[in-house]
């Protein structure tokens, strides 16, 4: 299968990103941000790589980068490169947009002229057909629709999933619907030349036929009886008539033994075809029991890598968590530290203060003379008093302080070893797992190829197929039957015109058993409208039948979905639909995770059918917990409340 993967794509001013790189995971990778972050921009770049398309199908979409006015900025250039894997060939893409500016002999200013667009594939430019054709080499547009979007096939209208589903499934015969049932063999057999839509249309037309003839059947007697002439004598023209009419059906005996003959050749040929598929399912089942058995012990080996690779991605980013941490306390620790030193600094200034009385303070106001000693040292005691009691306030304000910070210091110390030990467990037990062999080695997956075609079972079945195939090139030849055909025609001829001759006795003949016709017609009619509705029944449960056959075939394409190719009437009819389902739940009544898993299931059946894989772009992707595997590369487009895109 073709396999085509995305490695780099860079954009340079497409929709709003002015420069953009993103180096893609060969099987997932995650793009996410908040809506409007350029998300969809991504897969829109893509798309319009590619076909010139956005990712919803339209030509005429802006690509131009605004400014912020809404304006678009001139001159610069519009550009979209990828790197891609096809098959292992590695091929480089890019599609630019550019304006023209031309200056006009006289003027001083450029004028805008246009666009133009160039296409390198492998920096060799393309034109338009060119660069078609490579890509059609690596995956048609219209496939490439189908595989690279989950929400693309059920878009489309009925008609449009219809022909893809059956040219995936491929049509089912009538031939294929009567095998075993004789009343649908025999309904085949009368279609001769016919569909069977335009039978149901004779049938129909039969039924009208006779019932109109019901009613004119009485005056139809009487017109034979007022028609009919006299009777003559006849018998040397019946004796050349009935001469004649053995020869003819002498000749019509030999064409019917030759059509019998080539119906049962062609019966056998197809019982033969039938065969070949069955034989070729039986191959294909022990194919893939073989494949599976000779790389069983890569599949293990390959899936004790991915956890040991996961578990040292998931110790290396507690590692960064564990030293963005430690860091952190580490500066709040110095800054602790420098904390200790200011309070105690501030301790001493203010343990260091003194009181000192000043003169004019023992001086009364009103008339200017010196207190009383008394009162002097009254006032003095209160005034050391209040200075001792805001000192020893300061001091203890302090102290808190310090007691506060010290005891914050020993927490911090505290969780620095443990952020130490925890930076050397991980770094030791990273270290570990990178030792193990199985880390970095590189595993190849066993070629089963000779087993299965060294196997006794595979072999007989691969020579009983080529036998029948061999027995199917030899077409089976029509009979000729021109010379019979023609002397048929010429004994035709030659009765015709003894019947011409006998016409007047023949008259008379066919009158009156016409008329005996006729009244047992008018007495049987109801008989024959009963079988005409028999076939009607048979007829409508074929169509049944060929529904559910072609529903059948079409669902065992797929893991999870199932297809309604058909929808029942009030009247019982049953006309065409095309609506996928999951456990019965219309596409439509599905939650959006289904939808998406669904999609990928469409996918990877159409991915099988064509033998091509591309990359899936999975909008939304954060609503679904669990993806359906697949062997696409897929795009995941997941919304978050990051400003910026992150890639993972």
């Amino acid at each position: 299968m073709k396999q085509v993967i995305i490695k780099k794509l860079s954009l340079l001013n497409f929709k709003g990103i002015r420069e953009l790189e993103i180096n893609f995971n060969e099987s997932v990778t995650s793009i996410s941000g908040r809506n409007g972050s350029g998300k969809t921009t991504v897969f829109d770049a893509f798309t319009w790589l590619m076909f010139g398309k956005d990712s919803e199908d339209r030509k005429a979409f802006n690509i131009k980068t605004l400014d912020a006015s809404g304006k678009a900025i001139e001159k610069i250039p519009h550009e979209v490169t990828a790197i891609i894997e096809v098959n292992g060939e590695t091929v480089t893409l890019c599609r630019r947009f550019k304006e023209k500016w031309v200056r006009k002999r006289g003027s001083v200013k450029d004028e805008f002229t246009g666009h133009e667009e160039e296409r390198l594939y492998n920096d060799v430019p393309m034109s338009v057909k060119d660069w078609t054709e490579k890509i059609n080499a690596i995956c048609t547009e219209e496939t490439f629709k189908f595989i690279t979007n989950p929400n693309y096939f059920p878009s489309q209208k009925a008609d449009v999933q219809r022909a893809m589903l059956m040219r995936m499934a491929g049509n089912v015969s009538d031939e294929e619907i009567a095998f075993g049932n004789d009343d649908f063999q025999r309904l085949l057999d009368g279609l001769t030349g016919k569909t069977l839509e335009e039978y149901k249309r004779e049938i129909a037309a039969k039924k009208r036929t006779i019932k109109a003839e019901i009613e004119t059947i009485p005056a139809r007697i009487e017109e034979c009886q007022r028609m009919m002439p006299e009777s003559e004598n006849w018998q040397e023209l019946e004796a050349e008539l009935e001469g004649r009419q053995k020869l003819l059906a002498n000749v019509e005996g030999q064409i019917s033994d030759k059509a019998t003959a080539f119906s049962e050749a062609s019966n056998e040929r197809m019982k033969k075809s039938k065969r070949v598929g069955e034989l070729k399912s039986e191959r294909m089942d022990l194919e893939f029991k073989i494949k599976n058995q000779v790389q069983a012990d890569y599949n293990e080996r390959r899936n004790k890598q991915l956890a040991l690779q996961r578990q040292v991605a998931n110790d290396e980013r507690d590692l960064r968590n564990e030293e963005k941490m430690l860091a952190g306390y580490e500066d709040e620790f110095e800054r602790l530290k420098a904390n200790k030193e200011t309070l105690i600094k501030e301790w001493r200034e203010i343990n260091a203060r003194q009181l000192v009385f000043d003169d004019n303070a023992f001086v009364c106001p009103t008339c200017g003379r010196q207190l009383e000693i008394d009162d002097i040292e009254r006032k003095q005691g209160e005034m050391t008093a209040k200075f001792n009691a805001r000192k020893a306030a300061d001091l203890g304000e302090i102290n808190r302080k310090g007691d506060a910070n010290k005891e914050r210091m020993n927490e911090v110390e505290a969780l620095i070893s443990g952020c130490k030990a925890k930076i050397a467990e991980l770094q030791e037990k990273i270290k570990k797992a990178k030792e193990n062999e199985l880390y970095a080695a590189t595993l190849t997956a066993p070629d089963a190829t000779p087993a299965i075609e060294n196997n006794s079972e595979y072999k007989r079945l691969t020579c009983e197929i080529e036998a029948l195939e061999w027995d199917l090139s030899v077409p089976t030849t029509a009979p000729d039957t021109a010379e019979l055909s023609e002397k048929k025609r010429q004994l035709a001829v030659d009765i015709d015109e003894l019947k011409g001759k006998l016409t007047k006795r023949d008259t008379i003949n066919r009158t009156n058993q016409r008329i005996s016709e006729l009244e047992t017609q008018l007495r049987n009619q109801s008989n024959e409208l009963s079988g005409l509705e028999g076939m009607e029944f048979t007829m409508a449960a074929f169509s049944k039948a060929k529904i559910e056959a072609v529903e059948s075939r079409i669902n065992h394409l797929f893991s999870i979905v199932r297809f309604k190719m058909f929808e029942t009437q009030i009247n019982g009819g049953e006309v065409e639909t095309c609506e996928a389902t999951v456990d019965g739940v219309p596409y439509s009544d599905l939650n959006n995770a289904m939808k998406i898993n669904a999609g990928l299931d469409i996918i990877n059946a159409i991915c099988k059918s064509e033998g091509v894989t591309a990359p899936i772009f999975i909008d939304n992707a954060e609503s679904i917990n669990e993806l359906m595997p697949t062997e696409s590369q897929m795009i995941r487009l997941v919304v978050t409340e990051d400003d910026t895109l992150i890639i993972q």
